[in-house]
């Protein structure tokens, strides 16, 4: 059995997608797509629950880029979500209670 991209991960023997993911990894790109994204490939250790048939594979890939954040075909936006807020948090240095401890 086959399984299209966005699909969850389907086993390879039975075809179950009844799937637990035991361990996950990730391998970032070293070089951009020719949109100038990063792709960020989740990797991981899978058994299926049917048959107890362990792997390794492709959990998902994400691409993140200036144009914002893909995962599979669809972005944020289009899968309904936010995009993040960068927070900042400015400290003056005159704040900090630095006392000499001796």
């Amino acid at each position: 059995m086959r399984k299209k991209k966005e699909d969850k991960p389907v086993c390879p023997k039975c075809g179950s997608y009844e799937i637990d993911v035991n361990k996950t990894w990730q391998l970032v790109s070293p070089f951009p797509d020719r949109d100038g994204r990063i792709t960020v490939t989740v990797m991981g250790s899978m058994t299926c629950k049917r048959c107890q048939y362990s792997w390794r594979g492709v959990v998902s890939k994400i691409k993140i880029g200036e144009k914002g954040v893909t995962i599979g075909d669809k972005t944020l936006e289009d899968r309904g979500e936010e995009k993040r807020r960068v927070k900042e948090i400015v400290i003056d240095i005159d704040d900090l209670d630095l006392k000499d401890e001796e």
